[in-house]
């Protein structure tokens, strides 16, 4: 059995600054400069990562935090996403092929009725601009 696929974890986050802002976790990472928001799927799935806490058991706190059907794809898509962003410890290619389309892809795989029930998971990075480029006028 691939633990990493079936009990994830995410990365130390002792050196994360964590808050919560208009029912997102807002994450800032002070080595990287980087500010990650991870909408309220997203978030369940990373504060639940803790290498005990199985797929499934993941997808049903999901679907608990967000009213909707439990789903094992909506989780790996997660996982993907967190993953790329440096917030996971390794994880195992996902056991969906659902979970490896691009957004667009997985809404049309799910079916957009089902997209809209669903709280697809979603990770925004966004990197701080240099001191210089933050002070003085823009240029446009």
């Amino acid at each position: 059995m691939n633990t990493t696929r079936t009990f994830p974890s995410r990365k130390d986050s002792a050196g994360l600054v964590q808050k919560q802002v208009a029912g997102e976790l807002m994450l800032f990472d002070p080595s990287s400069k980087k500010t990650y928001c991870l909408n309220q799927s997203a978030a369940t799935v990373w504060q639940n990562s803790d290498g005990r806490t199985s797929i499934e058991q993941l997808a049903n706190l999901v679907a608990t935090q967000t009213g909707t059907p439990a789903d094992v794809r909506v989780v790996e898509f997660a996982l993907l996403q967190l993953n790329e962003d440096g917030l996971m410890i390794e994880i195992a290619p996902p056991t969906t092929e659902d979970a490896n389309l691009g957004r667009r892809q997985f809404f049309k795989r799910l079916g957009w009725a089902a997209a809209l029930l669903v709280a697809v998971p979603l990770v925004t990075t966004v990197k701080a601009p240099k001191a210089y480029a933050a002070s003085g006028t823009p240029a446009f």
